[in-house]
């Protein structure tokens, strides 16, 4: 386990309020095996709300006010059904506003999806591109702008789920770490796809 790798674990276990022991960290490879962890260790109280349905009722009262959409908005839509790609931009903005949220921050590949999917350096394709956020879905918006607005949407006195705890998990990864949250998955390996050491 390398430096980021602890820096990461003692990251969550402040947020949390837990101690992670040296033997479980060893065994943490996943987001998802960080999830569990955590769930396990926490006070449990379950309720009635859904904090996802929340925010996408909220996100879909602002896209209904700033789109012309005449279909019916459901999670499973496509971003980019929504917006042109020449729209984009400024309804980015208007939608951050309406909703009072973070959203995750639009890509060169939102703009111009001709850009190649990894950059070249001295000729040699190394680096990859973030992955385009329109191309996600509504369901995806709403984990990304939970993870991203934890703090403000998630009570960590208060945590009534699973998802919650993953939601926290993701937007730690995304702030200390530097990986943009439309790049984190639950299943995604800690060193391997998402390189920390």
């Amino acid at each position: 386990m390398g430096l980021d790798s602890v820096e990461l674990v003692m990251s969550i276990e402040d947020k949390f309020g837990i101690r992670i022991e040296n033997s479980e960290a060893e065994n943490i490879y996943t987001v998802q095996d960080f999830a569990d962890i955590v769930f396990s260790r926490i006070l449990k109280n379950p309720t009635d709300k859904c904090l996802s349905q929340i925010v996408f009722y909220k996100i879909r009262k602002a896209l209904r006010s700033l789109t012309s959409a005449e279909k019916e908005i459901r999670p499973n839509m496509m971003i980019s059904e929504l917006f042109s790609q020449s729209e984009l931009k400024e309804k980015w903005s208007q939608l951050r506003t309406e909703v009072g949220l973070e959203l995750p921050d639009l890509v060169g590949l939102d703009f111009n999806p001709e850009l190649g999917t990894h950059v070249k350096i001295f000729g040699i394709k190394t680096i990859k591109r973030t992955t385009p956020v329109s191309k996600g879905t509504l369901r995806q918006l709403v984990d990304w702008t939970i993870s991203l607005n934890r703090d403000k949407l998630i009570d960590i006195e208060k945590i009534s789920s699973k998802y919650e705890v993953e939601r926290i998990i993701i937007g730690i990864i995304n702030k200390n770490m530097g990986i943009p949250i439309s790049e984190i998955k639950m299943e995604h390996s800690i060193t391997n796809d998402l390189g920390i050491d």
